[in-house]
C-alpha cells in the first residue's frame, strides 16, 4: 500500500472541524478520548478481543431498534446519519484489522488516509441495518481475532499513516487495535445522539 496523495479537506472535513471535531487519533494508543473518556490503551491486550466483540455486538441492538427514519438522517450539516456512522464502524474495523495484519508481515509499513469519498457516504444511507449490523460483527470478531495473534510479539510493531494534508501518523498494531476498539464505541455514542464534541 502507498500513501495518498496530499488533498484539499473536503466539505464534509470542514464542517466537522468547525464542530469541534478533529482529535489526534493517534493519541488513544496512550491516552483517553478528551470527549468520550474512553481509554483502550489501558486495558489489558488480553481482554481487548472481547470488548470490541461487546461493542460491535452493541451496534446490532441499536440498528434493529432505532426509528428507519432516524437512522437515515442527517441532523445538520457536517454531521453523519446513525447509519453513516454505523458503516464507518464496519469499514474501520475491517480496514484496521487489515492494517494490523500488514504490519505483522512487513516492517513498517505505509497506509494511506482512510477517507471514503461523499458517494460513498451518502450510499450508506441506502444500506440495509441487518446487513450492516451483522458486517460490524463479523469484523468485530476479526478484529478480536488478530489481536489473539498479535499480541505479545506484534504488538509493538510500527505502521506508519501517511494522511496526507493531514499529516503523518505512526501507530503501532496494538495502537491500531485501540483506534478501531475505541471508534467501534465512541461512534455508537455519535449514532445514538449521546456524545456532544467538545
Amino acid at each position: 500500500m502507498t500513501p495518498t496523495e496530499p488533498v484539499e479537506p473536503d466539505e464534509m472535513e470542514i464542517l466537522r472541524a468547525k464542530r469541534g471535531e478533529g482529535w489526534e487519533w493517534n493519541k488513544i494508543q496512550s491516552d483517553p478520548c478528551p470527549q468520550c473518556g474512553d481509554d483502550p490503551a489501558s486495558i489489558a491486550p488480553s481482554a481487548l478481543g472481547a470488548l470490541v466483540v461487546e461493542r460491535a455486538d452493541a451496534w446490532r441492538g441499536f440498528l434493529v431498534d432505532a426509528d428507519d427514519a432516524y437512522l437515515r438522517t442527517n441532523p445538520e450539516p457536517g454531521v453523519f446519519s446513525p447509519i453513516q456512522y454505523a458503516a464507518h464502524v464496519r469499514g474501520i474495523l475491517t480496514v484496521y484489522t487489515d492494517r494490523m495484519v500488514l504490519g505483522l508481515e512487513q516492517e513498517a509499513p505505509t497506509v494511506p488516509l482512510y477517507n471514503p469519498g461523499q458517494a460513498e457516504w451518502d450510499s450508506y444511507n441506502q444500506l440495509g441495518r441487518d446487513e450492516v449490523a451483522g458486517e460490524i460483527e463479523t469484523q468485530g470478531r476479526r478484529l478480536a481475532e488478530t489481536i489473539r495473534l498479535a499480541y505479545p510479539e506484534g504488538w509493538a510493531r510500527p505502521v506508519i499513516n501517511d494522511r496526507g494534508v493531514y499529516g503523518v501518523y505512526t501507530f503501532t498494531v496494538g495502537g491500531l487495535a485501540c483506534n478501531a476498539t475505541h471508534e467501534t464505541y465512541h461512534h455508537l455514542l455519535d449514532a445514538t445522539g449521546t456524545l456532544t464534541p467538545s
